[in-house]
């Protein structure tokens, strides 16, 4: 794929999955705003890829996800730098509970043991996962449609292309597997507040994105299995390496092509990226024709079906 001159924005991109395809955006052409909360390490990262790119094809501009007026600052801040424009947007920032990924940790939101009920009310779990991870995912996009509406559309038709890190919320296994193959989306009790945020991550990409295809935007996520980031202990990601279980980063970045090439006009699609394989999650059908209908009333059903077709875009569609 190549993205000459296209402008993207992407969070989280500091480290892990995010500045994995802010790489593989500067590497076909594409000028990108590095969005992170870390502003050591995202000005550490950005200025090792001007030495590799150009000072004119990456930027760093500090973020806070979770807070409307950084959102606001940071789309400014890319709109301002790269000429007027913003083709792509990857809502990639996320955290999770990192004590709870391989263990019982008796703070965990679903497992907290309370000494007293009486002074419950002085123990609020903590909903930052949350936050970071479905609500800041909800600012970005936000941003993100205001931005797109306000530009005119490109050679290809397109107004902009909007891209979300969801989850396939894996503990263990391979989608490899025939087992895997005939499941649904995982169950994760390791982590209900992540599992429970990149749920809504994958329900706004269904809703929204069959929704704007006419203005010329799309809104998809890809959902990874375990790849090498600092949400996953390091010892995890060990153990996975030597059973060749970890997902490449080519992988997930093959996966966004999918989404973002000037061609695509796929929206409101969850990838699930597992090993080598890329695979579009089918959307339930569905449950009979009442249903359809009743669910016609808030937006036509056969424009939905119509907006979700994955025809021509080469990948397996597994239930």
């Amino acid at each position: 794929m190549s993205y000459p001159n296209k402008v993207a924005i992407v969070t989280g991109a500091a480290s892990g999955i995010g500045l994995g395809i802010t790489e593989h955006l500067l590497s076909n052409g594409a000028k990108v705003v590095v969005g992170d909360l870390n502003t050591v390490q995202g000005t550490k990262v950005v200025d090792e890829l001007k030495k590799k790119y150009g000072d004119d094809k990456v930027a760093f501009c500090a973020v806070n996800v979770t807070d409307w007026a950084s959102v606001v600052a940071l789309f400014a801040f890319c709109y301002t730098t790269f000429g007027n424009r913003i083709d792509y947007v990857f809502a990639n920032a996320g955290i999770a509970q990192m004590n709870e990924m391989r263990s019982s940790n008796p703070s965990h939101f679903a497992t907290t043991q309370h000494p007293s009920l009486d002074t419950l009310g002085d123990r609020p779990p903590s909903l930052a996962v949350v936050r970071v991870n479905l609500d800041g995912v909800l600012y970005t996009l936000h941003a993100a449609l205001a931005y797109f509406r306000a530009q005119d559309k490109d050679a290809d038709g397109w107004r902009g292309k909007f891209v979300a890190t969801g989850s396939n919320a894996l503990k263990e296994g391979n989608i490899l597997t025939e087992d895997a193959r005939n499941r649904s989306f995982y169950p994760f009790p390791n982590d209900p507040l992540y599992a429970a945020s990149k749920q809504g991550v994958l329900g706004t990409c269904r809703a929204v994105g069959p929704k704007v295809i006419d203005e010329g935007i799309t809104v998809n996520c890809f959902g990874p299995s375990v790849v090498a980031t600092g949400l996953a202990p390091p010892e995890f990601i060990a153990m996975l390496e030597r059973e060749h279980r970890l997902t490449p980063m080519k992988t997930v970045t093959d996966g966004v092509d999918v989404f973002i090439n000037r061609k695509s006009k796929v929206t409101g699609q969850i990838i699930e990226n597992c090993g080598l394989k890329n695979v579009f999650r089918s959307i339930p059908s569905y449950m009979d024709a009442a249903a359809r209908a009743n669910m016609n009333e808030f937006h036509p059903s056969d424009q939905i079906d119509a907006a979700l077709s994955v025809e021509g875009a080469s990948l397996d569609v597994v239930a």
